[in-house]
């Protein structure tokens, strides 16, 4: 290579060092200048990021506080007490990821859960920001649509003492209101009487019925095809063996003959016998004659009717018994969402009779299935719809040592206490043929060893598709396990 070109070649890679040097230093420069900025950016997006989950973890956990919460109960400071126990239980900030601490406001059946979580940062505190607020906030709805209820309720003469029967009006009037959503704990005296307050249901998807019941049930007269009003209800449902007068309004006491060929125990529909029809002292027919000659009555009403009689074995007949006699004073009252008819006829129970719970729930079956005698049930492929009873005893079954839903006990298969139990064991397993028919089952034991350990067992397993067997002690506890399941049936949703 000539010297010339070599020079050439020299002052080439110089200029290229030089180049080089220069732009390096300017790179140097521009990065120093630049550096903050990107990573301020990059921390920033990095920051947002992490307050991002931590927003949605936040409001994951809100929304199931507030339906844990609002399931549980309707009180205030309850549901805000229990919002915050669940977010402490399960929403530690170590898991939260941040600290927070939510507010709780109720009004209605509104339940609204917001705060704001604080996050420290980790980048953005290069720049100057230590923390970013994380909010979040949810409303929950008590919205009850689509459920049918019966209640089976135990209106025996045991329900007498310390005024349990009133204690059971009481729960199940708020069952009422809560499941139509118009409970209101903060109102004061007697639920029974806000009418006015309470009177027009929040939910027309929402059907109750009622089936008092002790020796027999009293299906009033929807069994003569009428309702309460006296207005055309359906054919009648019942047999009048000696063509005895009835009114046909809410003033008709009818109670019912059950069978023992197994219908006893189904969604059966009847004809029925009327429960001791005889209603006449003077009456002399066959059917009159063999059940009553030889009860003597010992107490009258104002009006002269027979209230209270005995049994005397070949004793003269003075009257016979009123065909009520033992029998529910309170009706049935078929599904419906007059809350008016329903707190009116809970206002009607009394207590008296015997314990025949396998005839109080299969007329809750009959109820709530569709089709006759009643008329209100929706189908059961309607899967809209929720069917659900709810039953509640105070003791044992007792057979009656004379009369029940059965006839005389002497003619009647059905003459033991276990018998009883059988029939309604065999009732709740129909039942239970039903997929979607819930039982709820309350055992209510007002004294210590008034209920069997095989009675609760009895009711426990009644309990099936969903539903749960409840025992208590005190009649607090069965106006606060009515609350409850009320409460249950209610389903919950997120508003908002």
């Amino acid at each position: 290579m000539k010297l010339h070109e070599q020079r050439k070649i020299v002052r080439m890679y110089g200029a290229v060092k030089k180049f080089w040097r220069d732009t390096n230093a300017a790179i140097a420069i521009m990065f120093a200048v630049m550096a903050p900025l990107l990573i301020g950016a990059a921390g920033m997006s990095v920051d947002f990021a992490h307050a991002y989950l931590i927003q949605q973890r936040l409001s994951q956990a809100i929304d199931a506080a507030a339906l844990a919460a609002t399931a549980i109960s309707t009180e205030t400071t309850e549901i805000q007490s229990k919002v915050q126990q669940f977010f402490d239980a399960n929403y530690p900030p170590e898991k939260l990821g941040a600290t927070f601490t939510p507010q709780v406001s109720v009004e209605g059946n509104l339940v609204t859960v917001t705060g704001t979580a604080q996050y420290d940062t980790y980048f953005l505190d290069v720049i100057g920001i230590e923390y970013l607020d994380v909010g979040a906030r949810t409303v929950v709805q008590r919205d009850i649509q689509g459920i049918e209820v019966v209640l089976v309720l135990d209106n025996t003469g045991s329900m007498s003492t310390n005024n349990n029967i009133g204690k059971l009006r009481t729960a199940s009037c708020e069952f009422v209101e809560i499941i139509f959503g118009t409970y209101d704990s903060e109102q004061t005296g007697d639920c029974l009487d806000r009418f006015d307050e309470f009177v027009v249901p929040n939910n027309q998807y929402v059907k109750v019925g009622l089936v008092p019941y002790s020796t027999s049930v009293n299906v009033g007269p929807y069994g003569l095809g009428y309702d309460d009003d006296g207005a055309a209800y359906g054919s009648s449902f019942l047999l009048n063996p000696i063509g005895a007068t009835f009114s046909n309004d809410s003033n008709t006491d009818i109670c019912v003959r059950e069978y023992e060929d197994g219908t006893d125990v189904t969604d059966h529909a009847g004809p029925w016998y009327m429960y001791r029809w005889c209603r006449d002292k003077d009456d002399d027919s066959a059917e009159c004659d063999r059940l009553s000659k030889n009860y003597v009555c010992y107490n009258w009403n104002s009006s002269g009717s027979c209230t209270h009689a005995y049994y005397s074995y070949g004793a003269p007949r003075e009257v016979a018994r009123l065909p009520e006699y033992l029998c529910p004073k309170a009706s049935v009252l078929p599904m419906t969402s007059d809350m008016t008819d329903l707190k009116n006829r809970i206002g009607e129970m009394e207590a008296r009779g015997n314990t025949y719970g396998s005839t109080g729930m299969v007329w809750g079956y009959r109820m709530i299935s569709p089709g006759f005698p009643f008329q209100e049930a929706e189908p059961y492929t309607n899967t809209g719809y929720r069917k659900v009873v709810v039953m509640m005893t105070d003791g044992n079954n007792i057979r009656h040592s004379t009369y029940s839903a059965y006839g005389r006990t002497s003619e009647s298969s059905v003459d033991t206490n276990g018998e009883i139990d059988d029939r309604l064991r065999d009732t709740c397993a129909n039942m239970d043929l039903q997929d979607n028919i819930t039982i709820y089952t309350i055992t209510f034991e007002a004294s210590s060893g008034g209920i069997s350990d095989s009675t609760k067992q009895l009711y426990e397993d009644c309990a099936v598709n969903g539903g749960r067997h409840e025992h208590v002690t005190t009649s607090d506890e069965l106006i606060s396990v009515f609350r409850d399941i009320a409460q249950e049936l209610s389903n919950l949703r997120i508003r908002s």
